[in-house]
């Protein structure tokens, strides 16, 4: 009755089971998983943002397969003020980055192609490439103190049905910035393999510090056909108001064929409202403040964690941006026991790294997104456990 499409492990898991029963007792959970932007106290300025909304032109159904002009010319006017030239023309909006690669995947992939996706990474990609009948191949990110392509496992990963290389600028979890020279080296593969690029940069506003050496994708002076994804959710912390875009580099003739026929993909679904598209431009006047909030808030949490961690038996691994921490602990337990212990006796959610691909031991993903006096008290618990669990030497302590 069901496609194969859909054929996924329903059944929940421990840690799953575990927070359903506590809410379910009515436990307050210290939840650090947190990725909602909205319900982490930042102030939205709701009376301008909700203004912008309720535009006469809202009640109008103008259908534009890339999205209302004066939307795209909001989008390209944001690069502008970052020095990057964007032209509307090859911009296409879309409801959010999963419909994007849904697009992308559609347009670039026969059933059983291939894209070759980063690890570790977050789990979306699973889905969207079943959902689109296209296969899902790893390459990997080694860390060495920071995170960086491994190319002997991303060249063994493409083959003749590799279609699409997929690129997190900065990556998630890992909060890894691609850097020039792995770009220009990636380019040079998609050349190759004649493979496009998708970089998706949701978090590149998210940045710790100043890099020279950080890859510049937009606008991509290359030749190889790449696809830029953004959007507000991440933006502007506003995932509610669906609205994300692709930005479209290449050569000229290959690139207007491209557009060509993500047109008619686009047309098929119409799925971005008309509101947030007017209301684009003045939303887009928010995000210097709304991401500096973010940034100061993920920054100070990643510097919290740093400190009470640093002479600790638990290490935190670099990350240079985006809202994600990576924390190695003692390995007497694995990622998913550290997981059930902290949640059953500390009331503390976080997602053990396998969640995410990841292949270290024992590491487990923190959001860095919380208030700050939530996510402090929380580190402080999480390394005064694990100090007790140590010098008890209790490895029994899951059950």
């Amino acid at each position: 009755m069901f496609s194969s499409r859909t054929q996924w492990n329903m059944i929940p898991n421990q840690l799953s089971e575990a927070v359903e029963a506590k809410r379910q007792r009515g436990e307050t959970i210290v939840d650090l998983t947190e990725s909602n932007p909205t319900r982490c106290g930042i102030s939205y300025h709701e009376k301008e943002i909700l203004a912008a909304l309720a535009q006469e032109s809202s009640l109008t159904y103008q259908p534009e397969p890339r999205g209302l002009l004066i939307a795209r010319k909001a989008i390209a006017g944001y690069y502008a003020t970052r020095g990057e030239i964007v032209s509307p023309e090859h911009i296409l909006l879309t409801a959010s980055t999963s419909e994007a690669y849904s697009f992308l995947f559609k347009l670039l992939c026969n059933t059983d192609d291939e894209v070759l996706v980063p690890q570790p990474s977050y789990p979306l990609f699973e889905y969207l490439c079943q959902l689109n009948d296209v296969a899902l191949r790893h390459y990997r990110l080694a860390y060495d103190g920071e995170w960086h392509i491994d190319f002997e496992s991303l060249e063994s990963a493409c083959n003749y049905r590799s279609r699409a290389i997929v690129l997190v600028h900065p990556n998630n979890p890992t909060g890894s910035f691609l850097k020039q020279d792995e770009y220009e080296r990636v380019c040079a593969l998609a050349a190759e393999h004649h493979c496009a690029l998708i970089a998706d940069e949701v978090f590149g506003a998210y940045y710790f510090s100043s890099d020279t050496r950080r890859a510049a994708i937009v606008p991509s002076r290359n030749s190889v056909l790449t696809f830029s994804l953004n959007g507000i959710s991440k933006l502007l912390g506003l995932p509610q108001f669906k609205l994300s875009w692709i930005v479209v580099h290449g050569h000229a003739q290959l690139r207007d064929e491209v557009l060509r026929r993500l047109d008619i993909i686009a047309d098929t679904f119409l799925s971005v409202n008309t509101p947030v598209q007017g209301a684009l431009q003045k939303l887009l006047e928010h995000t210097d403040d709304i991401g500096n909030q973010i940034r100061m808030r993920v920054q100070s949490n990643y510097h919290f964690l740093q400190e009470v961690f640093m002479h600790s038996s638990a290490s935190v691994f670099h990350v240079e941006g985006g809202w994600y921490a990576i924390l190695r602990l003692p390995q007497f337990l694995t990622d998913d026991e550290w997981a059930l212990v902290l949640l059953r006796q500390q009331n503390i959610l976080i997602h053990p790294g396998h969640f995410y691909n990841m292949n270290h031991p024992s590491c487990i993903v923190l959001s860095l997104l919380p208030l700050p006096e939530i996510f402090a008290a929380a580190m402080l618990q999480i390394r005064m456990f694990i100090e007790q669990a140590q010098s008890n030497n209790n490895t029994t302590c899951v059950g």
